[in-house]
C-alpha cells in the first residue's frame, strides 16, 4: 500500500466504522420491536407450568395441531367460554389436535388458578402464563381468545373461537373450529384471523 492509499485509507476506516455502528443500532432496535406473531410465523418453544406443577414444552407437540385458548376465571365472557373449550378437546382430542387454556392475567395468582380449575372441573389442562411472556409473544389481548398452531408450529388462526358470547345464540360461526377442519384437511384456512372480544388481560405492571 503505498503513502497516498494509506492516508485515503485511514481517512474512511471512521466512516466506515461509523457506518457499522449504526447497522447494528438499527438492527437490535428492529429486534427489540418485534411485535406479536403474525398468520403464518413459526412459533418458537415454549415452556410453561400447568396448574399440577408439570412442565409442557411447546416442542414436545410437534407434528400435532394445537390450540391455545387465553382464559381467566374472573371473565364471565371467558366462563361462558368453558363448554365450548372443553367441547373442542372431545370433538378433535381423537384427530390428533391438543387443547391448553393459558391463564396470563397478572391480577389472578397462580393458587387461585389452580383453586378455580379444580371447582370448574376442569378438564382442557391449564398452563400458567405467570408473567405474560406467551401472550405477549402470541399479541394475546382478551379472553378468550384462541390461537391455532399446525402441526409446524405455524400459526395459521387468532381470534374468537366463535361470534357468540353466549351460548346457544342463534347464527353461530364457529371460527376456531372450520380453521382445525380446514387445517386437518390440508386446506388454507379461509378465515386466519378474527377480532377476539371477552375481557382484557391484566398486563405485569398490576402485579408489581
Amino acid at each position: 500500500m503505498d503513502r497516498l492509499t494509506g492516508l485515503r485509507f485511514k481517512k474512511y476506516v471512521p466512516r466506515l466504522a461509523f457506518a457499522l455502528l449504526w447497522i447494528w443500532a438499527v438492527g437490535v432496535k428492529c429486534v427489540q420491536a418485534a411485535g406479536p406473531a403474525e398468520i403464518g410465523s413459526r412459533i418458537g418453544n415454549f415452556q410453561l407450568p400447568d396448574v399440577s406443577g408439570t412442565t409442557r414444552s411447546l416442542q414436545l407437540y410437534s407434528g400435532k395441531l394445537v390450540v391455545f385458548v387465553f382464559w381467566s376465571f374472573k371473565c364471565p365472557v371467558s366462563l361462558a367460554y368453558d363448554d365450548r373449550i372443553e367441547g373442542l378437546q372431545n370433538k378433535y382430542g381423537d384427530k390428533g389436535v391438543t387443547v391448553f387454556r393459558i391463564a396470563s392475567a397478572a391480577n389472578e395468582t397462580s393458587a387461585e388458578i389452580r383453586a378455580n380449575t379444580a371447582n370448574l372441573k376442569l378438564t382442557v389442562p391449564v398452563l400458567l402464563d405467570s408473567e405474560g411472556n406467551f401472550a405477549e409473544k402470541l399479541g394475546a389481548t382478551h379472553t378468550p381468545s384462541v390461537f391455532i398452531l399446525d402441526g409446524s408450529m405455524i400459526l395459521r388462526y387468532k381470534g374468537a373461537l366463535d361470534n357468540n358470547k353466549k351460548p346457544g345464540e342463534s347464527d353461530r360461526i364457529a371460527y376456531a373450529e372450520n380453521a382445525i377442519d380446514s387445517i386437518l384437511a390440508g386446506r388454507p384456512v379461509a378465515v386466519s384471523e378474527t377480532r377476539p372480544f371477552g375481557c382484557s388481560i391484566k398486563r405485569q405492571s398490576i402485579r408489581e
